[in-house]
């Protein structure tokens, strides 16, 4: 298992043959996740594709529903935390 050093500004490079395996290029972003008990776990992410997703899902949403189903859910609260009875 070939280590990889932390330099003194906190960046850590990855072996090369894991560089070349997954494809990795200068600029990929990573989520970095602490597992506790000295260990990290690195995820590669494409921000590109994620935001694209969320556009298209975006797109797809329709307003007005989602405005009366927002209402719909407000009034329910309100009459709960005010104790009024449904109409």
């Amino acid at each position: 298992m070939p280590l990889a050093k932390i330099d003194e500004r906190g960046r850590v490079q990855l072996p090369s043959h894991l560089r070349k395996r997954m494809n990795l290029k200068e600029g990929d972003e990573f989520l970095a996740e602490d597992l506790g008990e000295d260990t990290i776990v690195l995820k590669k992410i494409n921000l590109r594709a994620l935001l694209e997703d969320a556009i298209v899902k975006a797109k797809s949403i329709d307003l007005d529903k989602l405005e009366e189903e927002i209402e719909q859910e407000s009034n329910q609260l309100a009459r709960q935390k005010f104790k009024v009875s449904a109409r």
